[in-house]
């Protein structure tokens, strides 16, 4: 991936639409005129492109999104070139998305190229990245209706020291879901550019700050997403401006340059620098030559909140764990990619595979699997040497949770020797749960409960990665539910019983569906369906896909003995959608979930004909599982 100038960047983007490339990725910082580019390629061109930007798009809207643009594929009529504007906004997901649209462009079809804007590779096969650099004039497409000025006939608002006048923004017209957007990592829209004025008054604020204010302006310029006060100390610190000093110096310069965010009502004060400054913050930080320190400084930040989420997920806290790491992900996507340090991305790798296994639980049991995948991958191939134990217990488990038990084969062999290397004994213990993991994917139960009994005996009380000694007896459950009934619920009451210091919210939804499987085979279906619909209300709560999937399609079986094979319909329609756009194609779903599923589509075959089975999977794809788990 190389950066280079507006008409080399041109010219390339050009000629990979004249090729018919496949997928080409414009990464930069906000401002970057990412956008902008691809609107003069495709004009310069003479093809027509279809606009799909993300900016207000959530996770809920991917299924219809992802229906909407397989029905554009299908399409003669459709443009040769799709633009996927802002994607990093929907995370793995998102890049899902992306992945399994290629694989489904028909052979027939060379010439559809897909065109993204990110703030950094999808690191999907076949891609080229180009680093697109910052702009100073004009920042086309960085900014949504940000007004700056400066007003000469009024009074100018003066920041302390060595300073003269600075423009104030107009704050009405700035935070009109401008700030707001960009805190969750939106990207540039392609119908809305800043003016020129916009991009002078930043220059004429920079330029009438003191020198402090400029050395943290240039400095904050570092920052993806919105900041606190704390990563602020962190990140900019130094001799020149001392650590003692940062917060005075962010209090001047604060209502000259940033936008405050909403933080949930937490009361922590965070920022938003909005990307005329940013750019104009960058390109000072390079004409100074510091900008690779700050980056080390930011990185380093990153690395110990990633620690921090851990630690509150392992220590009980696992829903904040998960909401303060999508917070903070545009800026600890960025430190995850060693390239950001272009000076010595190797030496940055390690850092960077670190901060994406302290995320594991973001990866694997909140459901961003694709993401984490790519993330990891993309760490480690820059990492010289050999890979950490956890490194490649965390991508094989990425590998079985992507649905290819196969792959996480040789990565559970090559971090087994690495852990007995390293001395890591808890790596061990997590390589024998994920063993029996894989086990129990494959519908292998009895290796897998061998695998669980040497984890439990391995694992000590207090985790600090990976499973839980809860999880483990609830994955034992689970492998001796069709065996051994009796030993799976002395399993569950052992998991319920366990001794940990919070709640474990990812294995009592394992729980929740352990304990309905067992009661519906007890012949209870209306305690079976309660327990089915908690563990599927659990796993969405997270955002695990794997785990909603099988509750899902549990629950179904619940809905066809309680008469109402329409809404059994309506949950295995969901699950179908919810796959195909959460996963890459190869997806295997998990064998020991697959009886549940045969069972209600024998069942469903013999109360609706076939055309009213397809409408009904249809409007439970059309509704999606968190309005299913909903209904009673």
């Amino acid at each position: 991936m190389t950066e280079t100038g507006p008409d080399q960047e041109l010219a390339a983007l050009r000629g990979r639409i004249r090729d018919g490339a496949r997928l080409v990725t414009l990464t930069g910082p906000p401002g970057a005129a990412k956008t902008r580019l691809i609107r003069e390629a495709v004009r310069h061109e003479g093809v027509e492109a279809r606009w799909e930007p993300a900016g207000r798009l959530g996770p809920e809207h991917l299924p219809a999104l992802a229906a909407r643009l397989r029905r554009g594929l299908a399409d003669p009529a459709s443009p040769p070139v799709l633009v996927l504007d802002g994607w990093e906004r929907l995370g793995g997901s998102g890049t899902a998305v992306v992945a399994r649209l290629l694989h489904e462009v028909p052979a027939d079809a060379p010439h559809l190229t897909v065109l993204v804007t990110a703030l950094h590779p999808l690191c999907l096969e076949g891609e080229t990245a180009v680093r697109v650099g910052p702009r100073t004039r004009p920042l086309a497409g960085a900014v949504s209706r940000l007004r700056l000025h400066t007003r000469a006939e009024e009074p100018t608002e003066k920041v302390a020291g060595d300073r003269g006048e600075a423009p104030v923004p107009d704050r009405e017209e700035a935070t009109d879901g401008s700030h707001r957007g960009r805190a969750e990592g939106l990207e540039e829209e392609p119908d809305e550019e800043p003016s020129a004025a916009q991009v002078a008054a930043a220059e004429r604020g920079y330029d009438r700050c003191g020198a402090l204010e400029r050395l943290l302006w240039e400095r904050l310029s570092v920052f993806e997403g919105a900041f606190g006060r704390e990563a602020v100390q962190e990140v900019c610190a130094s001799e020149t401006l001392p650590a003692a000093d940062v917060l005075d110096v962010l209090d001047r310069l604060a209502p000259l340059a940033l936008l405050p965010v909403e933080d949930g009502g937490s009361g922590e004060a965070r920022y938003w620098m909005p990307p005329p400054m940013r750019a104009v913050g960058a390109r000072r930080l390079g004409e100074r030559g510091e900008r690779p320190a700050v980056v080390l400084h930011h990185r380093a930040w990153y690395v110990k909140l990633a620690r921090r989420a851990a630690d509150w997920w392992h220590g009980g806290r696992q829903l904040d764990a998960r909401a303060l790491a999508l917070r903070e992900m545009p800026d600890l996507a960025a430190a995850m990619d060693p390239t950001t340090a272009p000076e010595s991305p190797s030496a940055e790798a390690a850092a960077a595979v670190e901060i994406a296994v302290a995320l594991w639980f973001l990866w694997v049991p909140c459901g961003r699997v694709t993401e984490g995948r790519a993330r990891l991958r993309h760490a480690l191939a820059l990492l010289p040497g050999a890979a950490p134990a956890r490194a490649l217990w965390l991508a094989a488990y990425l590998e079985l949770e992507a649905g290819r038990p196969q792959d996480a084969d040789p990565l559970l062999v090559q971090a087994w020797a690495a852990a007995v290397r390293e001395g890591d004994d808890r790596c061990l213990g997590m390589l024998a749960h994920l063993r029996g993991a894989t086990a129990l994917y494959q519908g292998r139960t009895e290796a897998a409960a061998d695998e669980f009994r040497d984890a439990l005996d391995v694992l000590g009380e207090c985790p600090d990665a990976g499973p839980t000694r809860q999880l483990c007896w609830t994955a034992l459950a689970l492998a001796l539910i069709r065996t051994d009934p009796e030993a799976a619920q002395e399993a569950l009451d052992r998991a319920a019983a366990h001794s940990w210091a919070g709640r474990d919210v990812w294995a009592d939804g394992w729980a929740q569906y352990a304990r309905a499987e067992l009661l519906y085979w007890d012949g209870e279906a209306a305690r079976a369906a309660d327990h089915a619909t908690r563990a599927l209300r659990g796993h969405l709560r997270l955002g695990n896909v794997t785990g909603a999937a099988c509750a899902a399609e549990l629950l179904a079986q619940m809905r066809i003995l309680r008469g109402r094979p329409a809404a059994a319909a309506h949950l295995l329609g969901a699950v179908d959608l919810l796959r195909s756009t959460a996963f890459e194609t190869g997806y295997e779903p998990a064998h020991f979930c697959a009886p549940a599923r045969e069972r209600s589509e024998t069942a469903l075959r013999g109360y609706l004909s076939a055309g009213e089975l397809r409408r009904a999977y249809e409007e439970g794809a059309r509704r999606g599982l968190p309005a299913l788990a909903a209904e009673p």
